[in-house]
């Protein structure tokens, strides 16, 4: 039964998130790509408080539910609109005044990621504090490094079990859990125009089990992400974004995701996502004021998952705190 019982959890793990793979999957990480590259904490001269909920395949029951918050800040990095002078591209993509583009200066960032995701009787929780250096290469090229560290929790609870031995000894002893440390290290190069990211997460292999087993079934597996993206400024005030994601595990061929966004005026974006071999999304967003912005997305899934589920809907709410300069789209997450 103990054997069965890890099975059946390793199988709902690999339902929660694509080609087998242990983290949670986002459609608007482009927006966030902090969740999977530590590197990206401090960035921006602002605190980032960023929140989400996302679920998947609505219509199906035990499906997976995803909840995050990340929140990063900058040390060394002051008020960009009193100490960094403007450069020649101050006005590409319609910047102009308080949100004009500076130059980047070497600073410091700190930050934190809580993830929460639920699929079926597995609930999965991670907590990592990341650290971040950014390096200016060229007055527009910067270059960061970043680690993480922290712990992700499996639990299983095994009171929702539907069993045909209810007096079994290993469901009646409550929630199965265990714990593991997470290691994650990262690097971003990002100007004006570009963006590239390499980084690395659950660095450290793990072999404990939730039950105590040989089956290395919930090895905490590495995973691996490869992230480019590019901003080209079109006719009037509307700027395109494409981008692209690749991903890797050791017991998954890599996924590849494509994107393409545009925004319009600094204040509102809309774009499609196709992730390959599994599902297309459309997503749309608003930067409301300097303070607050939102996101949605509506994820179609294109596997055999489409003929059950009534596709997958994640919104995503963002904060700039201690935004002096007034920021009102991001200068360098976009």
């Amino acid at each position: 039964m103990r054997r069965i019982l890890t099975i059946v959890v390793a199988l709902v793990a690999a339902a929660g998130t694509a080609l087998a793979q242990q983290r949670p999957q986002y459609t608007q990480y482009a927006l966030n790509n902090y969740l999977t590259n530590p590197a990206v904490g401090g960035i921006e001269s602002y605190a980032d408080l960023r929140t989400s909920y996302r679920g998947q395949w609505a219509g199906v029951e035990g499906a997976p539910e995803t909840f995050y918050a990340t929140f990063h800040g900058s040390i060394g990095n002051p008020d960009n609109a009193k100490t960094s002078p403007k450069s020649r591209k101050s006005n590409k993509y319609g910047f102009s005044g308080r949100n004009s583009y500076k130059k980047a200066i070497p600073h410091h960032g700190v930050g934190a990621v809580v993830q929460v995701d639920k699929a079926g009787l597995l609930r999965t929780s991670t907590v990592n504090g990341t650290y971040a250096y950014h390096q200016p290469i060229t007055r527009y090229l910067t270059l960061s490094s970043g680690l993480a560290g922290g712990v992700t929790q499996y639990s299983v609870d095994v009171n929702r079990a539907q069993v045909l031995d209810p007096s079994d000894p290993y469901l009646t002893g409550g929630n199965m859990t265990a714990t593991k440390v997470d290691v994650g290290v990262g690097i971003w190069l990002y100007s004006p125009d570009f963006y590239v990211g390499l980084s690395g997460m659950q660095l450290l292999k793990s072999k404990q089990e939730i039950v105590t087993s040989n089956d290395p079934a919930m090895n905490l597996l590495p995973h691996f992400y490869g992230t480019a993206g590019l901003r080209f400024q079109t006719a009037g005030d509307v700027a395109v974004v494409p981008s692209v994601m690749v991903k890797a595990t050791s017991s998954a061929a890599p996924a590849v995701d494509l994107n393409l966004r545009a925004l319009y005026a600094q204040y509102v974006w809309g774009g499609v996502s196709y992730r390959h071999n599994d599902a297309w999304a459309l997503m749309a967003g608003v930067n409301l004021n300097h303070l607050f912005d939102v996101g949605y997305s509506y994820e179609v899934a294109t596997s055999s998952m489409s003929r059950v589920s009534a596709g997958s809907h994640e919104v995503v709410v963002g904060f700039k705190l201690n935004n002096a300069s007034r920021v009102l789209c991001p200068q360098w997450v976009w």
